[in-house]
């Protein structure tokens, strides 16, 4: 083996991974060069403090290993995704800045995905993250408090050094923008595209004039917890987590079917009304959350400068009469993004994949070089 391929052998990446943050899930792609396969991994959002010792104590069974993610960096131990929701009752922090528990949930993420593919304990990565446009500020200090924690932690594997080669941060909505460039080539250099992104916990937007991309992106509150805390305020014994899905697959005719499963009453006439009562919290919900989203929408998209609107994110989907029917004479794009294999998105997501995915596959170009391939497709 000559000196320079050593050299770049010790400089490559052995993973490559790509995280979303998401209020609702945190959301990964991951291959490592070698094998070239890329995979998904979905962790829940909850991450909480506890003590060392409660986690180094045996437990009965086997899960895979984003199912019982701790890490211990500084002298403070973080249980994170399932591990923390069902054991220690931890929340989701959605008041909290994304980045602040992004570091746990970066190295919980590259743990579990270390442990999937068998990297052991010391290895090379590569790694691009979503933050939301208000957050992008923080990059740099998530960078330096990434590179030094890396060099040493602590899991249910025990210690890790990971060095970490590359590292990119992107604001949400990124990977599709990135795609659609792709897919307009020069001609996006003539065009005013608004990207909106409405996930669980934020809203976004960032701004594409001649296909430069501004710097000041706007986040807000906004997302879909919003609209299920005034349904929790309108019915009894729900919660916004249970209610998610429901909501999600009544869609925008509100199917009752979908909250069958949450009624709490065992008597007949009161498990009717109790459905009546959440259909119609949904319905009410449903209005004002639109009326509010599109107000702050219409305060940061100025309509008679942008062509045209590209939507993304679970959110802006379950929106999309009413954010469609708000912007009748203005071209809404729907669906941009990297078609997801089925052998990738295998827990169902869809849509809520395709930013991570599409900035996943721009990242392992930069990283490998171009016209290499991942999972068998020209990246």
């Amino acid at each position: 083996m000559s000196k320079t391929t050593q050299q770049k052998n010790r400089s490559s990446p052995q993973l490559i991974l790509a995280l979303d943050f998401g209020g609702s899930s945190t959301k990964g792609i991951y291959c490592t060069l070698k094998q070239n396969i890329p995979a998904s991994l979905v962790m829940e959002p909850e991450v909480v403090k506890i003590s060392l010792d409660s986690v180094t104590s045996e437990t009965l069974g086997t899960t895979e290993p984003e199912n019982a993610a701790w890490v211990n960096y500084m002298g403070e131990t973080f249980a994170v995704g399932y591990l923390a929701k069902s054991k220690y009752y931890a929340n989701q922090g959605l008041k909290e800045l994304k980045y602040e528990r992004a570091v746990a949930k970066t190295l919980a993420s590259i743990w579990a995905t270390s442990q999937k593919l068998q990297l052991g304990t010391k290895f090379r990565l590569a790694l691009v993250c979503l933050l939301p446009p208000g957050e992008f500020e923080n990059k740099e200090s998530f960078y330096k408090q990434l590179k030094t924690i890396l060099a040493d932690f602590t899991t249910p594997a025990g210690r890790m050094r990971v060095e970490l080669t590359q590292f990119k941060c992107l604001p949400e909505g990124a990977g599709i923008y990135l795609a659609y460039q792709k897919q307009l080539g020069q001609a996006i250099k003539t065009r005013a595209i608004a990207l909106v992104m409405v996930g669980y916990r934020n809203a976004s937007v960032l701004i594409s004039d001649k296909g430069m991309v501004a710097a000041d992106g706007k986040t807000c509150d906004l997302g879909m917890i919003r609209l299920l805390e005034k349904v929790v305020a309108r019915t009894s014994g729900q919660t916004a987590s249970q209610l998610a899905p429901a909501v999600v697959a009544a869609g925008s005719e509100i199917s009752s079917t979908p909250f069958l499963r949450l009624l709490r009453s065992t008597n007949n006439i009161n498990r009717q009304h109790e459905l009546l009562q959440i259909q119609k919290a949904v319905k009410l919900a449903r209005n004002e959350y639109a009326a509010v989203l599109t107000s702050w929408l219409d305060q940061v998209i100025s309509r008679n400068v942008i062509s045209e609107i590209l939507f993304c994110g679970g959110t802006a989907d379950y929106m999309r009469r009413e954010l469609n029917s708000h912007y009748p004479g203005t071209p809404c794009l729907w669906g941009v993004g990297a078609d997801i294999p089925k052998e990738i998105d295998t827990v169902g997501f869809g849509s809520r994949l395709a930013d991570v995915y599409s900035v996943f596959l721009y990242f392992y170009e930069k990283a490998e070089g171009r016209g290499q391939r991942a999972g068998g497709k020209k990246l």
